[in-house]
Order: C-alpha cells, then structure tokens, then sequence
C-alpha cells in the first residue's frame, strides 16, 4: 500500500514531467548542440547518449527511429527525457520517451498518473484499450499500456501511453501518430520497445553509491 506522503509526493514529480506532453516549448530538443553546453558529453559513446544516473543508452537510430535530441530540456538525475522520430510513408512517428524515479508507484499508477495530460491535448479523446503491457522476454517488467483515440488540427490520431516500472527506475513512452497509420505504427513501436527490451537501468540511488 502506498502512503499518502508517498503518493504525494509521486503525483509531483509526475506533474512535473509530463513535459513533451504539456508544454513542448519546455521540452524541445536542441540539435546541433556542440556550440552549447551539453551535460551528456563525457556519458556519450559514439553516437550514442547515455543517462549517466540509471545507465540507459539511447542510440542515434534504432528500429528505424531517428532520435532527435541532442540535449533536453532537464538534466536532473532523477529524469531525463528524449524524442525519437520514424516516418512511416509520408508520415510521421514521433515517440517522447522519459526515464524517471519514480520507486513508489507501479506502471499502472505512473500510467494512471500522466494518461489525463496525453488525452487533454486532443480534441474528442477517447480510450481505445487500455491494460497490462508484456514485453517479450521480459517477464520481469512490470508495464501497462493504453491506447487513445482523438483528433489533432481536425485529423484523427493516435496517441498511445506505455510505462514500465524497473523498480527505482520507470520508464515511459507517449506515441503519437495518424490514425490511417494505425498498424503499422503499432508494429513499429513494438520493435522500438525490442529494441530497448534488454535494458536494464541501474537501480541504486545516488545515497547508496556514495555510502558504498
């Protein structure tokens, strides 16, 4: 059972970083970054980024997505946020994914948490399905998945949330895209999630490493 302080406490920094979801300004990626100051530069490998806090790596293209950033807009330790893009014909496949501390909540409390931010940026949203999320071969993880209905600029869209909870680490990814783009959308965000699929972000929190 979690506590009132606990969830709480959760809900804030839940609120806190539905940033790609409700005030994309604040979100935005910075490419070309070499010029600014960039907090990732001595974790990258290659042409990879790496969190430096849970160790999850985010190469430059995966499962035919490009990522977008170079750099976001929070580099707190306990979060860290990154787009990755996919054109599926003329359209495109756009996949905001953050890595956040959130220890007390299960992925259908960290789903539950940012699903009402995903859907208000919709015209007539709706749900589609929503349920327990497996990830094939992990069954370890614990995840949780829904899938919205909605429009955008008079468009039917697609709008899919999925969280996983890593135990100090969750994971979450906000999908969107044309409705007419439905299936393969959904079999191109499976191979995203296969491809991170054998991740595992390093659980131990800042005050364990330095009590070590």
């Amino acid at each position: 059972m979690i506590f009132h302080s606990q969830l709480s406490r959760s809900l804030l920094i839940g609120a806190g970083l539905i940033c790609f979801a409700s005030a994309p300004a604040a979100a935005e990626c910075v490419v070309g970054s070499e010029e600014l100051f960039d907090p990732f530069a001595p974790y990258k490998g290659g042409s990879a980024i790496v969190h430096k806090d849970s160790n999850f790596i985010f190469p430059a293209e995966t499962a035919g997505f490009r990522r977008l950033c170079e750099m976001t807009a929070d580099f707190s330790g306990e979060s860290f946020q990154i787009r990755y893009e996919r054109m599926i014909g003329e359209q495109l496949v756009s996949v905001d994914i953050a890595v956040v501390h959130l220890e007390d909540l299960t992925a259908r409390d960290h789903y539950q948490i940012i699903k009402p931010s995903v859907m208000s940026h919709y015209s007539s949203a709706s749900i589609e399905s929503e349920g327990d999320y497996f990830i094939s071969g992990r069954d370890d993880l614990d995840a949780y998945q829904g899938i919205f209905d909605g429009q955008k600029d008079d468009v039917p869209w697609h709008v899919s949330l999925t969280a996983i909870d890593y135990g100090y680490w969750d994971a979450r990814l906000i999908a969107s895209y044309p409705h007419e783009l439905d299936v393969p959308a959904q079999e191109a965000l499976m191979e995203l999630v296969n491809a991170f699929q054998w991740q595992s972000p390093v659980t131990e929190n800042k005050g364990d490493k330095e009590g070590d």
